[in-house]
């Protein structure tokens, strides 16, 4: 309805996937995530599924540039997404739904029982990551970035303040200079 995602005319689905498409995102691959949203839940931006679990947005930046691309599922960001990464974890969203018997706005991913730490599952994983969580039998991803990295760190290690000090400079040690 407006630019605040918040508002909306229609209700949404129990999963509001929001799908950031500016530059950041752009540039690193969301084209692709909204395809495979697209291609996954049949839908298009600004659509709600038949049976009212999922709601497709797309929207300006949310604030995770360094993880791009991402989407944002109701209240958790999942990152460093790829169109195999976005499907898999649609494909567990709607599996843990199907299980408790969910439709429709209901609150939070996979309701209380998403609350426990969870190994296993079904067999619908993210297998880029191990950290995860068991929903009505079914292995979700822990929100957040999904290539395995903790936060936003460089995926392949530091890049910046690698080398040794070039100067003579004299750091403190003990709170001090001597």
């Amino acid at each position: 309805a407006t630019f605040y995602t918040m508002y909306n005319r229609e209700p949404v689905g129990r999963y509001h996937v929001q799908c950031c498409t500016t530059t950041p995102c752009q540039l690193r691959g969301s084209d692709g995530v909204m395809k495979a949203i697209e291609e996954e839940l049949k839908i298009h931006h600004g659509e709600t599924t038949e049976d009212k679990l999922f709601t497709f947005t797309e929207v300006e930046c949310l604030g995770a540039c360094a993880n791009a691309p991402m989407v944002q599922i109701n209240d958790d960001y999942y990152e460093d997404l790829t169109p195999e990464t976005t499907k898999s974890l649609l494909r567990a969203l709607r599996e843990a739904a199907q299980k408790a018997g969910a439709s429709g706005q209901a609150s939070g991913l996979a309701g209380e029982a998403g609350k426990a730490e969870g190994a296993g599952g079904s067999g619908t994983t993210i297998s880029e990551q191990g950290r995860g969580y068991e929903a009505q039998g079914v292995k979700l991803p822990t929100p957040g970035p999904l290539s395995g990295r903790k936060s936003c760190e460089p995926s392949h290690g530091l890049t910046s303040l690698t080398s040794e000090m070039w100067g003579n400079e004299k750091l403190r040690t003990d709170g001090a200079l001597d």
